[in-house]
């Protein structure tokens, strides 16, 4: 499963972070799609090279039970340092209740899998395709709905399902 990567920071000092979470992931729960019933997140221009895992997956390296985002994204240009962000999916209207417990999960798993001496830029991503209302607009933007990467927190960026991942990672 995903182990703890980081006893063997020798050797990984020199991966990026695409490859640790790949060496990290069973190869079943890699994704080429981010969908999740009606809701899509387009990968068209999505920074490249990428993995996409899907913790949704059996073989994903979460616990049965345990909260996950569905989707955790890994990739662009190492020298920007690349990209990480778990991605949430939902056909139905944004709510801060049903995205952050999940989306705190997946920087955590993200976390897990990667070593902290790689530089990335972290993005929590929640898609949505019902309505989104004045009121959770405003609680999305509070400090105390932010995700916390390695110390940082960062608020959770909102786009329409059918969006490119690229637009939520840029804006």
């Amino acid at each position: 499963m995903g182990g703890d990567l980081h006893s063997h920071s020798g050797e990984l000092a020199s991966l990026s972070a695409i490859e640790a979470v790949r060496r990290g992931t069973d190869p079943k729960c890699h994704s080429k799609t981010c969908r999740d019933g009606r809701c899509t997140l387009l990968l068209d221009e999505a920074p490249a090279p990428f993995a996409l895992i899907s913790l949704e997956h059996a073989a994903s390296p979460v616990e049965r039970n345990a909260p996950r985002s569905d989707y955790l994204f890994v990739g662009g240009n190492i020298g920007n340092g690349e990209w990480v962000a778990p991605i949430e999916l939902t056909a139905s209207s944004a709510r801060v209740s049903k995205f952050l417990p999940q989306l705190r999960a997946g920087a955590e798993i993200a976390s897990r899998l990667i070593p902290h001496n790689i530089p990335v830029r972290f993005r929590p991503v929640a898609a949505y395709g019902g309505e989104l209302r004045r009121i959770e607009v405003r609680n999305f933007l509070k400090r105390s709905n932010q995700v916390v990467f390695r110390n940082v927190p960062t608020p959770i960026k909102l786009v329409r399902c059918g969006s490119p991942l690229n637009k939520a990672l840029k804006g």
